[in-house]
C-alpha cells in the first residue's frame, strides 16, 4: 500500500512539472536582451512576470490572475461582441462570463514585444463548447507606469 501511494505521489509531482513546463516551455515566446542598467532589466522582468500572472489566469479559469493588473478602465474586445473601453468591475464580469462558456484546454503564447512604456503578447486561446474545440487568437497589451505594468487592452477572436 505504501508502495502505491509512493507512485501515485511521483506521478503528480511529474505530471505538474510537465503542465507548468508546457504552459511557459523555455519562455520562446519572450526573447532575453542585454539591458544598459539593472533597473530596466527589473522593469521587463516584472513585465515577464505579468504577463505569466495574466496567461495563468486564463489557463486556470481564475480572474484573481489578472485583476491586479487592470487599470481604471481597460480596453476589451472579445469576440467583437464586446468591444470598447470598460471600468475594472465591468471587465472582470465580461471576463469571467467568457471564460465560464469557451472552457480553456490551453494558453500559450507565441510571441512578444516590448517598448519603454508599452509591451505585447500574441498568443492561443484554446477552449472547448460541449464538444467542439477551437482557437481564438488572443493579444494582450501592457502600459508601464508608476513602476508598473498595466493591462491596456485585450483582445480575443
Amino acid at each position: 500500500m505504501k508502495y502505491k501511494t509512493t507512485l501515485i505521489y511521483l506521478f503528480t509531482v511529474i505530471v505538474f512539472f510537465l503542465i507548468q513546463g508546457n504552459l511557459f516551455s523555455q519562455d520562446k515566446w519572450w526573447k532575453e536582451k542585454k539591458y544598459k542598467n539593472e533597473s530596466t532589466r527589473m522593469k521587463y522582468d516584472l513585465c515577464k512576470k505579468t504577463f505569466k500572472e495574466i496567461a495563468n489566469g486564463f489557463l486556470y479559469n481564475n480572474i484573481n490572475y489578472l485583476n491586479p493588473y487592470f487599470d481604471n478602465q481597460v480596453y476589451l474586445n472579445v469576440l467583437s461582441n464586446e468591444k470598447g473601453y470598460y471600468s475594472s468591475s465591468q471587465a472582470e464580469l465580461i471576463l469571467i462570463d467568457f471564460m465560464d462558456y469557451f472552457t480553456v484546454e490551453n494558453f500559450k503564447y507565441l510571441r512578444s514585444s516590448r517598448f519603454n512604456t508599452y509591451a505585447f503578447v500574441n498568443g492561443v486561446y484554446s477552449y472547448r463548447v460541449g464538444t467542439d474545440r477551437n482557437n481564438l487568437n488572443a493579444t494582450i497589451s501592457l502600459k508601464y507606469y508608476n513602476n508598473k505594468w498595466y493591462i491596456d487592452q485585450i483582445t480575443l477572436n
